[in-house]
């Protein structure tokens, strides 16, 4: 081996020598190699390196630090300290590690890393390594001493090292220097010391709370310390007022010496005297306030007070102002009046006091009675006296009565003089024992239905009418075969009996009836509903006439084609059609044929072996089998219509008699082996014409049978198969046997004879009745060839040329008297001014106008009733039965397009680029028109229209979303309207499409449409919507506009958004910048009808809703839609429309302003007379009655992941649960119980998940690795147990599956721990750095609520402001991932809230959370929590005095 310095002169031409001769031996080229690496080896030395898992100057004491020391060749490592080797793992190849396990103070000092190469050469490397133990400081007992004592503050401070030892008072850092003379540092040992503040003689000033504080490795550790200097109280007096003739209020603030106040002593003297005299009465301790009687009136006194604690009686404050006893004492008895009724309310008011007993009046005790029900209420003295007293019975009378109170006093003087008021009617309730009978007349063949009820329970006044509406549906086959829908109705009328009836209804329909009393408020009542169904009749004859037939010729042969639709099977189903032939007698007519019903019927041999003729069955079909041409007289039947089989079996029983099958003979039939016998066949069908309900109609049928065998019938006939037949018929010949004489048999015909025919129809009736119907004899129909087609007509070529002129002199008198239509049309349109219509526009109006009414969709739509506020749920829920029936069958009955509505500036050539949407078209009646542009055709056109809202109170113009060539007109709209609201109601790009153009300039900046330029000068975020100021100036003009545009961000097209209250807020801030000087109200989406349709409607059914307690939902959009066309557009919106207003009605408008906020929750907290619950609990129990769609939670509630979930009842919904991604090679690697949470911005700012399992950890760290989390908040207690979390961070470093967790440091705060982790993908080599706050200030008793909100809102701050510095979600996690985490999350969004809108909606944020998770806001508790914590974290950062933001 060579030296390590290198190789020297001499030995070179030694190598040259040793290669010259390796290489003429012919050695192999290893060798060569050989000497090549150990060359290079001799160029990298041996070298040490030393690294370790903590700082070596400052391991922390109880921890396991590493120390590793690597060599970079191969060799041996050891370690070794004050001469001695020490255990030494080996790690990797060549390195060494050495595990100080427990660290204490005794492991300070040198450590050396020993190394030996295989070479033998010896390395080492020296190490320091100083423990140090964190700082802590043990709790000490506050000291309680009194004045000139003496006393000392201690702390008993752990740890090493220990420095710059301090003293300080409260949060005064400037006390420190104050406080290092009175401070002694005792060092105890070496991680011991004793710091003592001392006092020698106490002073009150003294009084407070000491902060310890001392520095260690890491940082500053501190601890809190009280002193209670204890004293005789002082005492002063605040306020002094003269509220009787002998009485006086008197208001004083004490300082309790920190022991409690025994009592109070009052010394007073009056005027003119020079001697105090104490107060008869011994006060309290707890009073602050008190009313001093027994003076003499109008006399002056001055006053004294003192007060007494354990420690003495403090010194007579004397107050030096003299207080004068009034003449009299203030009374004040206000005179009540009614002033307003409603059918719930009554507003009273009353009189105010005069000028010189106001400021003795505060407030009122007012009392309604009514019998034994007495209710209470309190009002503040202010100039506008008015209450109304709400939810009380209609129509009845109650009694009010007042007294004036003084806050002072706490005593209400006399009560008022009673006064009566009466509610106005109300609602009646359902009507009881409602009655519906569906039945059937004979007389009239009809169906009718009669309807009873009783009284109402509650009729809340005089029931004036009754209200009846009627509404049928039936499913059934139609003409074409195909399942059907037939809705009747609705039918409404009023009576003011009890009873009523309505005749002439179709038959087989399934009827809901509602009555509902109407009293004098002329408000419908709730409704009482009921239902039947009329009985299944036969078909209406007009429907079984609906057949032709004619004769053809087929081979030689006369065969008659008869073309019979199927029948709609409206009024039944039908189970059996049958086709009878009638054989004419000679010189016989139809008129001398007895009618259908009663014809006798033969066999085809009888009937054609007779001279007299006679009728027989021909065909048969099952109605599923009918086949629409059928031929007649071709020697072939159907025998498949098992359904006729059955129909004949169950025949009806009823007289007359109806159809009689006769025997043509009486037969012989010899059978095998047996004696000769006679048969005789006697076969009756009986039947009525229509079923009735009291008398069940039946079938019988008589046959005597001896013995029924045809010998003859022993030949098997060839059978073929006609084109579009779906059965086989049977063929036969005149001369072949006969089938039974109830078989139908299609022989040839006779082609010298007459025939006639007709249908039956069997229908399935009711209680498994069988009905009969027939058809009027057919025209009759020759036999043979008839006798005029005998003689052969030769058709010349000069008759078809004289036919052929004759059809086109038609045409062109046809066609000219159309343009003589189509030019007086025209000259009609250009007289009333409008624009000329081209020839190929006037044929399109032409047919357009031959069409009809055929192309409008409910051109006249009915008239419905408006809908209650209180039944407005009832509505709702009936509507969303059957997969959104209701809503869907209402939704039809909109009407697309009226009669007296055109659309001809939108269809003009010129305008039809500025359309969006082909089929979105503005009306000429209501259109915005632009004023002309130099004569330009088409300048004064936009798609837009003018819109009228609730009671024409409010206008808007309804316009679709500007497209790029339409933004000049669009502001020149703007300008030449006034307008000055704008609402966009969709994003400039949705599902990848274009839905707007962008027609504002960026923040700050200006831009030029034509004329007329717009600066954008400020926007502000809210959470569903932004809002942009814009300044518009026009040139030639010298006023700027301001333009506010309210821009809604969460409504796709077509859709209809999750929750309404988003939208429903919308409204609210939009009304609340409305006035009328404001001009109409600009709405705008992408069409500019559905989303826009939507929000109008929604404006004006709320305005409806909130002045008339109803709204008319149908009739609102059908009005809407006679001024602009789809005004809300698709059934999703029409339904949101119904649930918006529904969640109105039954929730109201729960927002609070933050300068409302503290009383607002006071008053949510106080109970009504009367009621168990105060209005914070019914509210609560609102939200439990939400009525939510179902959503499902597959993947989690699986078989296969049931053991990943700590709860059965705590499952993630499948669409907002967190995924994983998959692991190959692993099933169900995708889930975990985790749920996405929306935040403020209706982004997924939160993730909810439960504690991890032992057997989830690694799942936990993927989802935190994958979706970028940079912070935990951990809610739970860290233990062993069923519902405890366990630690699923390493001390140092842990691999989980591909994720790798290490510790970085910790830091222990008042309220909370946080720690820091860096968590590593090895397959990415991505890191992030993940900050845990675990939270200490939970109770450990299950279910409850933390007693203090501080500590959870300072938490919430905290992380609110590291999560803006992040991208990703905020995971929180507690048990179950349910209640306490649905708190923080909750308490998260209402802060931001409340710093955006200076508002908060606790109730809508609880509803909304509950709806994306199981176990939210489980509780009332945890909702009275919400209630206080958004009030402390008002009052911490004093927005109670913020006006809400717009």
């Amino acid at each position: 081996m060579f030296p390590r310095s290198g190789l020297p002169m001499s030995s070179i031409p030694l190598m040259i020598l040793c290669f010259f001769v390796l290489t003429v031996a012919g050695l192999d080229e290893s060798a060569v190699e050989k000497i090549e690496t150990t060359e290079s080896k001799n160029e990298n030395p041996a070298v040490l390196e030393i690294t370790a898992s903590q700082d070596l100057e400052g391991i922390e004491a109880g921890s396991t630090p590493s120390l590793i020391c690597k060599l970079n060749v191969p060799g041996q490592i050891w370690w070794t300290s004050n001469g001695k080797n020490l255990t030494t793992i080996k790690d990797f190849d060549s390195g060494g590690r050495l595990d100080i396990k427990q660290a204490s103070r005794n492991d300070t000092g040198d450590y050396k890393c020993m190394a030996q190469t295989v070479d033998g050469e010896l390395l080492k490397k020296d190490v320091h390594i100083r423990v140090i133990e964190p700082g802590r400081i043990t709790a000490g007992e506050d000291i309680r001493a009194k004045v000139m004592e003496s006393a000392n503050l201690t702390c008993l401070m752990h740890g090493y090292p220990l420095s710059q030892f301090t003293w300080l008072k409260g949060n005064d850092s400037e006390s420190t220097d104050h406080w290092k003379d009175f401070t002694t540092i005792t060092q105890i040992n070496e991680t011991l010391t004793l710091l003592t503040l001392e006092f020698e003689s106490l002073t009150r000033k003294d009084n407070g709370t000491y902060i310890c504080k001392a520095r260690d490795y890491s940082g500053e550790i501190s601890a809190y310390r009280h002193l209670f200097v204890i004293d005789v109280p002082k005492v002063s007096i605040d306020f002094m007022k003269a509220v009787g003739a002998g009485s006086i209020f008197l208001n004083w603030t004490v300082n309790d010496g920190n022991e409690p106040i025994k009592e109070y002593v009052i010394q007073h003297m009056k005027n003119g005297t020079n001697q105090y005299q104490y107060y008869s009465k011994q006060i309290g301790g707890g009073n602050s306030s008190y009313v001093l009687r027994g003076f003499e009136s109008g006399t002056a006194y001055q006053i004294g007070i003192s007060a007494t604690n354990t420690v003495g009686t403090s010194h007579v404050r004397l107050d030096p102002r003299w207080i004068t006893t009034l003449e009299k004492d203030p009374i004040f008895v206000p005179k009540v009046s009614v002033n307003g009724v409603t059918e719930n309310s009554i507003t009273i008011g009353w009189t105010v006091p005069p000028p010189d007993l106001k400021e003795h009046v505060h407030y009122y005790n007012l009392m309604v009675t009514h019998g034994d029900q007495k209710r209470e209420a309190v009002y503040p003295a202010q100039p506008f006296t008015v209450y109304a007293f709400v939810d009380l019975d209609p129509d009845t009378t109650y009694k009010f009565k007042i007294a004036a109170c003084s806050e002072y006093t706490k005593e209400c003087g006399n009560w008022s003089i009673e006064v009566n008021g009466t509610t106005l009617d109300g609602v009646a309730s359902p009507p009881q024992n409602l009655s519906v009978n569906c039945r059937f007349d004979n007389i009239s063949s009809s169906s009718f239905i009669s309807i009873t009820w009783d009284h109402p329970e509650k009729s809340n006044g005089v029931i004036t009418r009754y209200n009846i509406q009627l509404i049928g549906i039936a499913r059934f086959k139609n003409g074409m075969g195909r399942l059907d829908i037939d809705t009747w109705g609705p039918q409404n009328w009023s009576v003011k009996k009890n009873s009523t009836h309505f005749n002439q209804i179709p038959a087989n329909t399934n009827y809901t009836v509602r009555v509902n009393g109407v009293t004098r408020s002329r408000t419908p009542g709730k409704d009482a509903v009921g239902n039947c169904t009329t009985p299944i009749t036969i078909p209406d004859r007009d429907s079984l006439n609906m057949r032709s037939w004619r004769k053809i010729e087929n081979q030689g042969k006369q065969l008659f084609k008869l073309y019979l639709p199927r029948i709609t099977e409206r009024n039944g189903p039908i189970c059996c059609y049958r086709v009878y032939l009638v054989k004419l007698a000679p010189r016989k007519s139809v008129t001398d044929l007895p009618p259908p019903e009663e014809i006798n019927v033969y066999s085809y041999q009888y009937a054609h072996n007779s001279p007299s003729g006679g009728a027989y069955v021909a065909e048969t079909f099952d109605s599923d089998r009918l086949i629409p041409e059928i031929f007649l007289g071709d020697g072939e039947s159907f025998n498949s219509s098992s359904m006729c089989n059955k129909c004949i079996g169950l025949r009806p029983k009823a007289a007359p008699p109806v159809l009689h099958f006769v025997p043509e003979v009486s037969t012989t039939i010899s059978a095998l082996n047996t004696t000769p016998a006679t048969t005789t066949t006697s076969v009756t069908w009986t039947t009525t014409p229509a079923p009735t309900t009291s008398s069940p109609t039946t079938q019988k049928i008589e046959t005597t049978i001896a013995n029924l065998i045809d010998n003859n019938h022993t030949e098997t006939v060839e059978r073929r198969k006609r084109e579009n037949m779906a059965t086989q018929k049977t063929k036969g010949n005149d001369g072949s046997s006969e089938l039974p004489s109830f078989t139908a048999q299609d022989g040839f015909l006779d082609e010298n004879s007459n025939y006639t025919g007709f249908i039956e129809v069997i229908v399935f009736g009711n209680q498994d009745q069988l009905l009969p119907a027939y058809s009027n004899y057919f025209n009759p129909l020759y036999g043979g060839l008839d006798p005029v087609a005998v003689v052969s007509v030769e058709v010349t070529t000069l008759s078809v040329i004289l036919q052929i002129s004759i059809a086109l002199i038609l045409i062109i008198i046809i066609l000219l008297i159309a343009l003589c239509v189509l030019h007086r049309y025209t000259k009609r349109a250009q007289q009333r001014g409008e624009e000329i219509i081209t020839l190929r526009n006037s044929f399109r109006h032409l047919c357009r106008s031959l069409r009809g009414r055929h192309q409008l969709v409910a051109a006249s739509p009915p008239d419905m009733p408006p809908i209650p506020k209180g039944e407005l749920l009832q509505a709702y829920l009936e509507r969303h039965r059957d997969s959104d029936y209701g809503f869907q069958h209402e939704f039809e009955l909109l009407p697309d397009r009226f009669t007296d509505r055109t659309t001809r500036a939108s269809e003009a050539r010129e305008n039809l680029y500025k359309n969006r949407y082909p089929d979105i078209k503005c009306y000429d009646q209501t259109r915005v028109r632009l004023a002309q542009m130099d004569g330009i055709c088409g300048s004064d056109y936009i798609n837009a229209n003018f819109v009228l809202g609730y009671k024409e109170r409010k206008k808007f113009i309804c316009a679709q979303g500007p497209m790029e060539n339409t933004v000049c007109d669009y502001w020149r709209m703007i300008w030449e309207q006034h307008l000055e609201l704008i609402l966009m109601l969709t994003n400039l790009e949705e599902y990848s499409k274009t839905k707007c153009a962008k027609y504002w300039p960026d923040k700050g900046e200006t831009k030029n449409f034509g004329d007329i330029t717009v600066e954008h000068v400020r926007e502000r975020a809210y959470s569903d919507y932004v809002v942009r100021e814009l300044k518009m100036t026009r040139l030639g003009e010298r006023d700027a506009r301001t333009i506010i545009q309210y821009h809604f961000l969460v409504w796709k097209d077509f859709m209809a958004p999750e929750h309404p209250h988003a939208i429903l807020r919308f409204i609210k801030r939009v009304n609340e910048a409305y006035s009328l000087e404001k001009g109409p109200i600009l709405v705008h989406c992408s069409a500019g009808v559905g989303r826009t349709g939507t929000l109008v409607a929604l404006d004006s059914l709320l305005q409806q809703l909130a002045e008339e307690g109803q709204v008319s939902i149908f009739n609102t959009v059908c009005d809407l839609r006679h001024q602009r066309n789809f005004l809300v557009q698709s059934l999703k919106q029409y339904i949101f429309t119904y649930r918006a207003l529904m969640e109105m009605a039954q929730y109201g408008d729960t927002e609070i302003p933050a300068s409302q906020l503290k009383t607002t929750v006071t008053r949510l907290r106080q109970r009504d007379n009367g009621k168990e619950k105060c209005r914070m609990e019914e509210e609560y129990d609102k939200i439990n009655s939400v009525l939510e769609d179902r959503k499902s939670f597959s993947v989690g509630g699986g078989e296969e992941n049931k053991s990943k979930n700590r709860s059965e009842l705590i499952i993630p919904y499948d669409r907002n649960r967190v995924i994983l991604t998959p692991v190959p090679g692993r099933e169900h690697s995708t889930y975990i119980n985790a749920s996405f949470i929306e935040g403020y911005d209706n982004s997924e700012s939160f993730v909810i998940t439960q504690d991890p399992l032992d057997t989830t950890i690694a799942d936990f760290w993927r989802m935190i690795s994958e979706q970028c989390i940079s912070t935990i908040v951990m809610l739970s207690d860290l233990n062993e147990g069923p519902r405890k979390c366990p630690r699923y961070w390493p001390d140092d470093d842990a691999a989980y599956d591909h994720i790798r967790v290490r510790y970085i440091q910790s830091e222990s705060c008042p309220y909370y721990t946080r720690r820091e982790f860096c968590v590593s993908n090895t397959k990415t080599d991505e890191s992030v750095v993940v900050t845990q706050y675990q939270y200490h200030g939970w109770p450990t008793v299950e279910g409850e609520v933390p007693e203090v909100t501080r500590g959870l809102i300072e938490l919430v701050n905290q992380t609110l402001t590291n999560d803006t510095e992040s991208s990703g979600s905020l995971v929180v996690h507690c048990s179950y991932g349910s209640d306490r985490s649905s708190m923080f999350v909750a308490l998260s969004i209402l802060v931001q809230q409340l710093r955006t809108e200076k508002r908060v909606d606790i109730f809508t944020t609880t509803k909304k959370l509950r709806s994306q998770r199981h176990g939210m806001i489980s509780t009332f508790a945890q909702y009275e929590f919400l209630h206080r914590a958004i009030v402390n974290y008002s009052d911490l950062h004093n927005l109670a005095d913020d006006e809400p933001a717009s």
